[in-house]
Parts: structure tokens; C-alpha cells; sequence
């Protein structure tokens, strides 16, 4: 049994992410090399691992996988795996009020903290011990989709956003043209409703010399009625 002052402390990722190296390889030499780029990690983070694994009867001196992690890494044998590498680890009276598949967190807690660890601490030993003693095999969470690569479970990607020079807003409205000098139409679409975003529009007149007043006050009309008067109700 481990030194009843030193507890393991394996990450959920690690549990399951060498259990599926040892399913693809069975006789691979686990060194902090090859867990360390399998997990992602840095090799002095994967040597660490390596030796909580050993503590745990996961591991060799060699690296290499024990008779107990062979029954681990199998569906079939892993709760009697788990079973016997917690009455192997962890003293009879913890075991004794959170027996492996039953244990209750708050229990396990509590048993660590009576052992003089501080709260942060016995919370981590116990997320431990729960990891540990769970008889159902489980999954290594798979890493979510990067932005703008879509689905990873079904390959999908997501569709590209459409062109914005063909996107327009639904309370867009044309405005009737501004005649120009020499008969040029210039069509301006400006926003319409409380809702839309601001839109600044440079609109250049060229009235002709010869142009009444009349015709002049009715084109600055115009202008107003279709850039800044309020849409009816």
C-alpha cells in the first residue's frame, strides 16, 4: 500500500488517455517522451504522471504496462482491475465508507481533509479516488472544434457567410433618384426604422444656374423626405 502521507493525483485525462495508448499498443514503453505528445504536454508534466502510475501499480519500473493494466485496459476486466488497485492504494477505512462504484464525495472529502490536508488539496485527492474507483470504463473527453472547422464528430463544415456586398438589410429602402445636372440619376439607399444601425450618406446636388426657386425648394424637399424624415407608423 502507498505511504498513507502521499496520495495519487491523476487527471481524468490522463487515466483514460494512457488506457487508450496501452489498448492500441499494448507492449508500448510509457515514457515521458511518447505521454507527453499523446497528452500534449510538457515531458517534465508526463514524467510526473508516469511515476503516479507506478505508485498505482499501473506502470513498471521500465515503463511498461503491469499485469494489472492489461486487465485495466479491457472492458471486460476493468472493474475487477479497478477493485484491486484501490484495496492496494488506499487504506481499508477509506475504502470501507466509499467502497469502489458506491463512494459519495462529500465522504471522500472529508476522509482526506482528516488527514491533514487542506480543502483545494483533499478535493483534488478525492476527484482522484473517485476516477479510481468508478467500475465503468469511460472516455477521454475528445478536444472541441476549432472556430471554423466545423463538427469533428461529423466532418461538417460550417457553411461560408454569404458575400457581404449581396447582403443587404431587410429595411433597406431605394430612394428615388436625384436628377443631376446633364440628366444623371444617382440612387442612394439609406435606412429605414428605429432598429437599423447608423448609415452616413454623402449626397452631392448639382442644380443648374438657371434652376427657378421653385424647382430648387422642391429637390431639398425631396431630399429630406426620403433621408431624414421618420417612416409612418
Amino acid at each position: 500500500m502507498a505511504d498513507k502521507n502521499r496520495y495519487p493525483q491523476i487527471p481524468s485525462t490522463v487515466w483514460w488517455g494512457v488506457r487508450a495508448v496501452l489498448n492500441r499498443t499494448p507492449n508500448a514503453t510509457l515514457d515521458e517522451r511518447l505521454l507527453g505528445v499523446h497528452l500534449g504536454v510538457q515531458e517534465a508534466a508526463a514524467k510526473a504522471y508516469i511515476n503516479e502510475l507506478r505508485s498505482v501499480g499501473i506502470v513498471t519500473d521500465e515503463g511498461k504496462a503491469t499485469q494489472l493494466a492489461h486487465r485495466w485496459r479491457l472492458d471486460e476486466s476493468y472493474a475487477e482491475a479497478v477493485t484491486e488497485l484501490v484495496n492496494a492504494t488506499y487504506p481499508e477505512g477509506l475504502v470501507h465508507i466509499a467502497p469502489p462504484g458506491e463512494a459519495e464525495r462529500q465522504k471522500v472529502v472529508s476522509w482526506f481533509k482528516r488527514e491533514g490536508l487542506g480543502e483545494g488539496a483533499a478535493g483534488n485527492k478525492a476527484a482522484t479516488y473517485l476516477l479510481l474507483s468508478s467500475p465503468t470504463p469511460n472516455e477521454a473527453p475528445k478536444p472541441a472544434a476549432k472556430a471554423g472547422q466545423g463538427d469533428s464528430a461529423t466532418g461538417a463544415r460550417p457553411a461560408r457567410r454569404q458575400a457581404a456586398s449581396s447582403r443587404r438589410p431587410a429595411n433597406a429602402v431605394e430612394t428615388p433618384a436625384v436628377v443631376r445636372e446633364g440628366g444623371e440619376r444617382a440612387n442612394t439607399p439609406t435606412q429605414r426604422g428605429p432598429d437599423s444601425f447608423p448609415l452616413n450618406v454623402n449626397v452631392q446636388i448639382h442644380i443648374s444656374a438657371d434652376a427657378g426657386t421653385e424647382q430648387i425648394e422642391s429637390i431639398f424637399q425631396a431630399m429630406r423626405r426620403y433621408l431624414y424624415d421618420a417612416p409612418a407608423s
